[in-house]
């Protein structure tokens, strides 16, 4: 048998905010053999992702029938929950009511008598008769159902009963609530449960519509999903709980630093067009939110890495602020250099102009436009970049162009262009991905405005943005300890001279970090890497930097977690799983025994049956104590949590 046949190739894909990464890997020697980036195509994720894979393909020999895993990382649970998107869901309470100021995520719902305490004793019996009639009131507004009981992951019975009600009357899909999470907190739950209803027909249309396209292209390999908490997952379950893969692109670039870089104990910096995320690595563990995934304001239960994230890129709006300081983000434009690509001429129109800021179209969800938003878009689609007053000349409408342009801008809809740190590289020779006559143009543009030298803002816009990667290096290892550092200007200068950029007279400080930064992303070597130098840190910049994303996402393993609590009562201990009903034991070494052996028999079992092999597991025994008010932890114990973690490779064969 040759070489070629017993070789085991893995494709990794990224579908990130600007680009599309592929990447072709040995699962055996976790080495990149091919790896390529396209455009991220919104409105059919599918043609950049083929586009990438193609030209991946296109540098080697390796046929796509080769393929045998597919690791898939993807931002559009994120983004359909950022925007809106997703099926209309139905919310079915049992035993509890919202408080006035709660927001639930739908506005279709329901609430019936039932419900069970802390213990998992019933309070009282579940009302069947309001339940079938809240199902049927409901059934032709929705798409799919959730139920959420009252401590339903310390008895699961009314969520199980209300579930098997629904698939008998109507058929549609349920979400319960217990099935996503053991952690208490009956709105965190609902909420979890309302956004993983909402993305059951745009996940399972995404992946469906992925594997047809990679079956077309004759990649028949194993296809897994990314997660928020660094794992896989297999399609079918993805499509069960899409909630999961919220923030996986972020979690993909924590497991590729670690892959490419062999380290496991470090900090992964991973800069891209749109944000900067960051995390920490732990001998080979990722740290996890403790409260869960946090996205687009909703607090869910979702398990993710703790990851800091925030708008700062090489798309990133420079500007000057009011007192003449120069800013970096957070928003995210085109940069003048791919403007210009449409709009031939462009740096002409900056220089004549002396304007930075156009419109072009974007995509997003269009089929919410209003009239006078759709006028405005098809303008803007039709003509390419344009100002402000193009659009009003050109619409001819009695309209209030600017509200519209918001809106469509919050959407998504459309995009703006302005200088961006790309920009700056492509001026300097450093990254040169489009025009750099209009870059150029820009440059000008703002060293005229602030009376500066063209070379020497262009070096000083570099130096302050590789200070702000800094800065949030500092606050994520502040915030992960003490708090958020409050956003003012006298703290911002304090951290631009910790970063080195800044000195104080009569004061000299310099920010040290005490583990490795592994830089990943395509400006990683011209934002990060002079971090080195500035705090004292070692920058480690492994090869095939630019595609970390990809390569985590076809290097992980599959995973599955869950806790089990234990309650101390008068004279007895509770064991509280969502698989059954309470069970009661009269020493507490019995109880957290009965409970370990719940977590991880369920844990190893989901994950076997999701096709891993060579199977570990992780138990931690977690003891929660009440403060005496003063701060000072008591000496009983309120509850244990016993937390299962199984991890296992992929199989290569389905």
């Amino acid at each position: 048998m040759s070489t070629q046949e017993t070789r085991k190739i893995g494709l990794g894909i990224d579908t990130g905010g600007t680009f599309t990464d592929a990447a072709l890997v040995d699962l055996e020697t976790s080495k990149v053999i091919a790896k390529a980036k396209a455009p991220t195509s919104y409105q059919d994720l599918t043609i950049g992702m083929l586009s990438a894979i193609d030209a991946a393909l296109s540098q080697t020999s390796i046929s796509p029938s080769e393929v045998r895993l597919v690791g898939l990382s993807t931002t559009l649970a994120t983004n359909s929950i950022l925007q809106g998107k997703g099926g209309k869901v139905g919310l079915i309470g049992i035993g509890w009511t919202p408080q006035s100021d709660w927001q639930l995520g739908t506005d279709k719902v329901k609430f019936v008598r039932g419900g069970f305490d802390s213990m998992g004793k019933q309070l009282e019996p579940l009302d069947t008769a309001g339940l079938a009639q809240a199902i049927d009131e409901l059934a032709p507004e929705v798409d799919a159902y959730v139920v959420s009981g009252m401590f339903s992951i310390c008895n699961p019975t009314d969520e199980e009963n209300a579930r098997e009600m629904i698939a008998k009357r109507t058929g549609k899909p349920v979400v319960v609530g217990h099935s996503l999470t053991t952690e208490l907190g009956v709105k965190e739950r609902t909420v979890t449960s309302v956004l993983n209803a909402k993305l059951l027909p745009v996940i399972s249309e995404f992946l469906s519509s992925v594997s047809a396209a990679l079956s077309a292209k004759g990649v028949n390999g194993r296809i897994l999903v990314f997660k928020g908490d660094g794992g896989l997952m297999t399609m079918e379950s993805a499509k069960e709980r899409p909630v999961e893969t919220v923030l996986s692109g972020p979690a993909a670039s924590l497991v590729g630093g670690k892959a490419l870089s062999g380290l496991n104990t470090c900090l992964v910096v991973d800069v891209g067009g749109t944000s900067t995320d960051i995390a920490f690595l732990d001998d080979g563990f990722p740290r996890l939110s403790t409260e869960g995934a946090i996205v687009g304001g909703w607090k869910t239960r979702v398990k993710a890495i703790s990851m800091w994230t925030v708008g700062l890129g090489g798309d990133s709006l420079v500007s000057v602020d009011d007192s003449g300081d120069l800013t970096i983000g957070p928003h995210r434009v085109v940069p003048l250099a791919s403007a210009a690509l449409m709009r031939p001429g462009l740096a002409t129109v900056i220089r004549e102009r002396q304007e930075t800021t156009f419109y072009v179209a974007g995509k997003g969800n269009l089929s919410a436009l209003t009239e006078s938003e759709r006028l405005i878009y098809d303008y803007i689609l039709k003509s390419g970049p344009v100002t402000f007053y193009e659009i009003m000349d050109g619409v001819r409408q009695v309209i209030l162009v600017k509200d519209n342009l918001e809106a469509l801008m919050a959407r998504a809809n459309v995009l703006r262009t302005g200088l961006t740190p790309t920009d700056v590289m492509n001026v300097l020779g450093i990254y040169t991905p489009g025009n750099a006559d209009a870059s150029k143009a820009g440059l000008d543009l703002l060293a005229e405005k602030t009376d500066s030298n063209p070379d020497v803002l262009a070096r000083k816009i570099l130096e302050r943005t590789v200070t702000r990667v800094g800065e949030e290096v500092v606050r994520k290892i502040v915030e992960d300890q003490e708090g958020d550092i409050p956003n003012e200007r006298v703290i911002r200068q304090m951290l631009h001279a910790l970063i080195g950029e800044k000195t104080f007279s009569g004061l000299s400080i310099k920010a040290t970090v005490d583990r490795p930064l592994i830089a990943i992303g395509a400006p990683a070597k011209e934002l990060i890497g002079p971090l080195s130098e500035r705090m004292g840190v070692q920058v480690v910049i492994p090869e095939n930097y630019d595609v970390g994303n990809a390569v985590g996402a076809v290097l992980s393993e599959i995973s599955e977690s869950m806790t089990v609590q234990v309650y101390p009562t008068m004279d007895k201990f509770l064991v509280l799983s969502p698989l059954s009903s309470p069970m009661q034991y009269s020493h507490i070494e019995e109880a957290i025994t009965s409970a370990k052996r719940t977590a991880e028999t369920h844990v190893q079992g989901l994950v076997e049956m999701a096709g891993a092999e060579d199977v570990r597991v992780r138990t931690e025994v977690i003891e929660s104590r009440f403060s005496d008010g003063y701060g000072k932890e008591m000496k009983f114990v309120n509850w244990i949590d016993v937390r299962a973690t199984a991890l296992g490779k992929p199989r290569l064969d389905r």
